[in-house]
């Protein structure tokens, strides 16, 4: 099974330049470029636990640095003796080898899966920042469509009164005009095109029908469909009774009702002189005898 790579870097403190031995390595002369390989000497020996070891081929721990770091074998021979005097690097074992004190303090590491994990939780992090700026920006955008709102408001003339209904434009129906519809198709007897019987009766509130006109309407036509007991396929449904404003025809039904809205039930008029007939059969010999009788007497 496969081992876990391991990563490392160096992790330079907020306060390293202000580090006294680095503030006096800087102010000698070629000091930046000795800073400079210096910090190169430290990611060198982050993967050795801060140990740079002498491969011979150079002459001595400083040529093969020179030619490691593609710096100049002077200036890396004046850093090491700097590092050395001050006790930055030691010579633990043999005298070539070089271990820098600092490296154990200033190196991070982690493993291949530590880092995919480290990595997806990045990704993750800027996903949900982006989604809160998504909201941010939404929100804002929000905040100003109704700044511009208002500001239409402010510059729009208010109408007369009495004509605010008229005025009324947005297509969002309030609580009140969805209240009333409601009551309103409850008692409308065809319960089909509800959707747009509400658009259709929000348009005529706004162009100023009132309320009260719209259900007597509706109550009448209840009762004009009942009285003439109009089967459910011929009613008018509520699309078309409130898009074509139905209210306004003549809604008296065409056979008379009682008060209770049922139809009277009338009897066929009668010709003048018009003997009903009888429900018996008429005996004819009877009939002949009655006349007979009547003629004798005479």
């Amino acid at each position: 099974m496969a081992r876990n790579k391991k990563y490392f870097w160096i992790k330079l403190k907020p306060d390293f330049f202000n580090d006294p031995y680095i503030k006096m390595l800087r102010r000698m002369a070629g000091g930046d470029t000795y800073t400079i390989i210096y910090l190169e000497m430290l990611v060198k020996s982050t993967y050795t636990d801060g140990m740079i070891y002498f491969q011979g081929a150079g002459v001595d721990i400083a040529e093969e640095l020179s030619l490691m770091l593609n710096e100049n074998v002077e200036d890396v021979r004046a850093l090491l003796a700097y590092l050395e005097a001050k006790k930055l690097i030691t010579h633990p074992e043999l005298h070539e080898d070089l271990f820098l004190v600092a490296t154990p303090d200033l190196t991070g590491s982690e493993t291949d899966s530590a880092e995919r994990v480290r990595k997806f939780r990045k990704r993750q992090d800027q996903k949900a920042l982006q989604s809160n700026t998504d909201v941010t920006i939404s929100n804002d955008k929000k905040e100003l469509e109704k700044e511009k709102e208002l500001e239409i408001d402010k510059d729009t003339p208010k109408p007369p009164e009495g004509d605010s209904k008229k005025s009324r434009k947005s297509s969002a129906i309030t609580k009140q005009e969805e209240k009333d519809f409601e009551a309103l198709w409850k008692l409308y007897p065809c319960k089909e095109g509800k959707t747009p019987a509400k658009r259709a009766y929000v348009k005529a509130v706004r162009d100023g029908v009132t309320n009260k006109t719209i259900q007597d309407g509706v109550v009448a036509y209840a009762k004009k469909v009942s009285a003439e007991n109009t089967e459910k396929k011929y009613m008018k449904n509520g699309d078309t009774f409130f898009r074509n404003r139905v209210w306004e025809d003549d809604l008296t039904p065409s056979i008379p009702t009682q008060r209770n809205g049922k139809p009277v039930k009338q009897e066929p008029p009668m010709v003048k002189n018009e003997v009903p007939e009888s429900s018996e059969p008429v005996d004819m010999q009877a009939v002949k005898r009655m006349l007979k009788g009547i003629k004798t007497s005479g």
